[in-house]
C-alpha cells in the first residue's frame, strides 16, 4: 500500500474520533467484530500520553555480515504527519531502535507517536518532551552495527497481530491496538456506542440502581449496539 506525503483531509474525522475514545472501548468494538487488534506487551513510556494515527511500518533485521559502519536507519524523513510509527525489531531486546534524535525529528514532523516492538532509550529526554512512546522494553545499547533496516511500509506482525500501512493505531495508558483501515468507521461507531452504554450504566447506578439492574437495562451484553438497534431488539 502506497502512502502519500499527506493523508486525505477526510481522514481527520477518523483521527478526531479516535482521540476521544479510549482503547478499552475500541477493544470491545473490535471484539464484537471478531477482529484481533490488541497488541500485547508494549508499555507506555511517558505517563499520561496517548496517540492516534495512521500506521507507518518499519521492520529491522540483524546485521549478518559486517562490512564497514552500519548507521541508524533514516526512514523517518519519509514519514508523513499524522502517522504513528510502528517499528519491529523482532525478538531483540539487546539494542535500541529509538532514542532522542528520532524523537526530536518526529515532533518536528508532527508524527503522533511511536510503537517499538523492541527496546527504546533516552527515556528521560522522551519524557521531558512528553512524546507518546510505547515499547516492549528499555535498553541503552545502540542498534548501530547490530541491526539494520529491512523494509518500510509492509505488513508486520507484533504479538500475533498484523499491522498494515495506513491502519489506525491508538495507544493510551491501557495499551496499544490497531484497527484495520477498511473497518475503521464501523469500529469507531461501535466504540462510541460502548462508551454511551457505559455512561448510562454509571448514571443508573448513581440514581440507585444495582449493577445487575443497570447492566440489564442498558444491554451490557451487547454494549456496542446503538440505541436504535437496542430498541429494535427489545
Amino acid at each position: 500500500m502506497s502512502i502519500a506525503n499527506n493523508y486525505p483531509a477526510s481522514d481527520s474525522i477518523l483521527l478526531e474520533s479516535c482521540q476521544k475514545l479510549d482503547t478499552a472501548s475500541l477493544s470491545d468494538a473490535l471484539d464484537s467484530l471478531n477482529i484481533a487488534g490488541g497488541i500485547a506487551g508494549l508499555n507506555q513510556q511517558v505517563s499520561g500520553t496517548r496517540c492516534a494515527g495512521f500506521a507507518y511500518t518499519v521492520l529491522y533485521e540483524p546485521v549478518y555480515e559486517q562490512r564497514g559502519f552500519k548507521n541508524a536507519a533514516n526512514y523517518i524523513d519519509d514519514v508523513p504527519a499524522n502517522s504513528v510509527i510502528v517499528s519491529s525489531n523482532p525478538e531483540r531486546a539487546d539494542c535500541t531502535t529509538w532514542g532522542d534524535i528520532l524523537t526530536y525529528v518526529a515532533i518536528s514532523k508532527k508524527i503522533r507517536g511511536t510503537l517499538i516492538d523492541g527496546a527504546a532509550r533516552d527515556i528521560d529526554t522522551v519524557q521531558r518532551l512528553n512524546y507518546p512512546l510505547f515499547s516492549r522494553t528499555r535498553f541503552m545499547q545502540s542498534a548501530k552495527n547490530r541491526v539494520q533496516l529491512k523494509a518500510t511500509q509492509i505488513p508486520i506482525e507484533i504479538s500475533g497481530v498484523t499491522v498494515s500501512p495506513g491502519d489506525l493505531v491508538v495507544c493510551d495508558s491501557s495499551g496499544c491496538l490497531v484497527i484495520p483501515r477498511d473497518r475503521a468507521e464501523q469500529v469507531i461507531q461501535r466504540a462510541q456506542a460502548v462508551e454511551q452504554t457505559e455512561h448510562k450504566i454509571i448514571d443508573s447506578i448513581n440514581r440507585g440502581a444495582s449493577l445487575e439492574e443497570a447492566r440489564e437495562l442498558h444491554r451490557y451484553d451487547q454494549p456496542w449496539l446503538s440505541t436504535q438497534e437496542k430498541l429494535a431488539e427489545s
